[in-house]
């Protein structure tokens, strides 16, 4: 692994310290996963943020891993942000269809008995 030297303001460091600590990171790590995300989204054959976006669309990415990429705060941005570039929301996996078509079929039977 390589080192190499970057110039940022005193007070932008001192913050982004404090702000790592308390999400229990290091600055390192948050510089080497956006740079690591940046190359991801520029190599990508689609532009950046596109690519991710159809990749969650497609059921490919969790929405866990897209908005760790997207750099975004919660799902419902995702989601947002999928149905503003023209993307339908992904679909459940039969895994997760099946867990719930069991739990609504319990329900269903506790509601008739």
């Amino acid at each position: 692994m390589s080192n190499f030297t970057v110039a940022i303001p005193d007070d932008l460091l001192t913050d982004a310290k404090v702000m790592a600590a308390k999400a229990g990171t290091s600055v390192n790590a948050i510089i080497r996963n956006l740079l690591d995300g940046f190359v991801q989204n520029e190599s990508s054959p689609m532009t950046g943020n596109f690519e991710i976006l159809l990749q969650y669309s497609l059921g490919q990415l969790t929405a866990k891993k897209a908005v760790k990429l997207l750099h975004m705060e919660d799902e419902v941005a995702l989601q947002s942000l999928t149905l503003k570039a023209g993307f339908p929301l992904p679909r459940l996996s039969l895994k997760e269809a099946e867990v719930m078509k069991k739990h609504f079929g319990e329900m269903l039977n506790k509601a008739s008995a």
